[in-house]
């Protein structure tokens, strides 16, 4: 947040905190967070603003409860819970009475536009309808090439790169997989190689700019409407910079849309291998307009990218702690023919997501009044948010030994009588208890291809090289803007397998 905004919010906040002090008396015997008349809990918020995921996480045990409201200024009240049955209530048995909070979608819309990310109802039913062919795992096969020649072409020459270089060379694996996903989402979706993942490190400079834009429409979400508005209203600070951010994006990815809406003119039988390809081949003869097209792209990017490096990143710090996991996926990468058997590898990606889901949290708004399976009333216009967080660190859903990394409690063995470790099955959770990647109408349309992109990444790296972070107990800082994120990277050394 740049000085400009500081030094606005600081005077507005200022104002409602001696207020709530010296005129309004605060409630004895209040719960936990502590909370003000006018301020809410705010003083706490700001207390835990450098973990606010962990903090509001850590509120459920203090409490005993899987449900409590956070009072957040001007008399705002934002419901949070980890309870799969609400989950459920919300995602599915009363879906059409919960969507995309307001205030989300109006920081986020300039950049991402009414596309699929931030629409509800009628207009989200339509896009989905359209954009599921494009996603079907049994088109995935399509794309494979394309990722087999980013990951032998360049992810493996990178790596060799650096285990060749002497005195413990070391990288940062997260920036590796931010590189290397961009490359992926890029050249999956539009056909465009942004040539990011390269022993030189070349500049990121689309990369940086999307990463940037995305930050400061989030920040809008945290600041007060009427501060980033009026910002943006006459065309100042942060807001100036962001808008022409966001018009370099829209232009960039427009440009590459057009060209290839040209080509497909030209030739009929055009045989690029990528997403909008093939949304465009359908397309031809639908009102399609050039607006929806580019937004539909840069969502793609936030939906692939962001997530595959957080998962991937996530993943490999697990592992590098608990060896036993590392070396039974290793075993399994050199016995298995093909990722589908693969089980204890896709075991220990649901595990690693389960402590450190990609999105965190999820935040919804009540069009009408409501009530919840665990009796939580909810009234309309209400914000509310389903912890995934939290869930996949509860004891009552995941037993005791929650905090441990163990891909076992995913697979269950076969009624075969042997102890071999080929005798697993998987075990499919409730989506409601584990929505890491959503549930019911509005689930993940690109879940089973994301898992087998990570699964292809975790055979190539684990199949030659050995993963060390570089300092010894390394305890990475947990960060989150959207997606969860190492706030310092994870500095790694690359060791040749032999």
């Amino acid at each position: 947040m740049d000085i400009e905004s500081c030094c606005y919010m600081a005077f507005s906040l200022m104002g409602l905190f001696f207020l709530a002090l010296f005129f309004i008396p605060s409630r004895k015997n209040q719960l936990y967070p502590k909370s003000y008349p006018l301020i809410g809990s705010l003083l706490e918020l700001i207390r835990n603003r450098d973990r606010i995921i962990q903090w509001t996480s850590e509120i459920f045990d203090k409490l005993s409860s899987s449900t409590y409201t956070l009072k957040a200024p001007l008399g705002r009240n934002i419901i949070i819970t980890k309870d799969p049955s609400n989950v459920k209530h919300i995602l599915k048995t009363r879906f059409n009475n919960y969507h995309k909070e307001s205030r989300l979608t109006e920081a986020l819309s300039d950049l991402f536009g009414k596309s699929i990310l931030l629409v509800d109802g009628s207009e989200w039913k339509s896009q989905r309808q359209f954009l599921r062919h494009d996603f079907d795992p049994k088109k995935f096969h399509g794309y494979i090439s394309v990722a087999e020649q980013e990951l032998s072409g360049r992810l493996v020459p990178f790596l060799s790169n650096i285990a060749a270089q002497e005195n413990a060379a070391t990288t940062d694996l997260q920036n590796t997989f931010s590189r290397l996903t961009f490359d992926l989402v890029c050249r999956i979706g539009f056909g465009f190689d942004p040539k990011y993942l390269l022993p030189s490190m070349p500049p990121t400079p689309l990369a940086d700019t999307f990463k940037t834009a995305v930050k400061w429409s989030m920040l809008r979400y945290t600041t007060l409407l009427l501060i980033w508005k009026a910002k943006k209203f006459f065309n100042t600070g942060s807001e100036k910079r962001l808008g022409l951010m966001v018009d370099e994006i829209h232009k960039f990815v427009g440009d590459i849309i057009a060209k290839k809406k040209e080509r497909l003119v030209m030739t009929e039988d055009l045989e690029d291998k990528d997403v909008f390809t093939s949304i465009l081949r359908r397309a031809q003869g639908e009102q399609l307009g050039e607006t929806f097209l580019v937004h539909t792209a840069v969502n793609l990017i936030l939906g692939g990218q962001d997530t595959l490096c957080s998962a991937l990143t996530w993943f490999f710090w697990l592992i590098s702690s608990n060896p036993d996991v590392e070396q039974e996926i290793v075993r399994e990468i050199r016995e298995r023919d093909g990722l589908n058997d693969m089980v204890y590898m896709h075991a220990s990606i649901y595990e690693s997501m389960r402590l450190y889901p990609p999105v965190p949290v999820e935040t919804k708004e009540a069009a009408e009044d409501d009530v919840w399976p665990d009796g939580t009333k909810v009234k309309k216009g209400t914000s509310i948010i389903f912890h995934i967080f939290a869930m996949g660190r509860s004891q009552e859903l995941w037993g005791s030994d929650w905090a441990d990394f163990r891909p076992e409690r995913w697979l269950e063995r076969r009624s075969s009588g042997t102890s071999s470790s080929d005798d697993w099955d998987f075990i499919v959770r409730d989506a409601f208890t584990y929505p890491v990647f959503q549930a019911g109408p509005r689930i993940c349309l690109g879940k089973e291809i994301a898992v087998v992109m990570i699964k292809m990444v975790v055979a190539t790296i684990l199949k030659r090289f050995r993963v060390i972070p570089a300092q010894d107990n390394f305890s990475p800082h947990y960060d989150v803007f959207i997606t969860s994120k190492m706030r310092h990277g994870f500095p790694v050394r690359i060791i040749e397998r032999h």
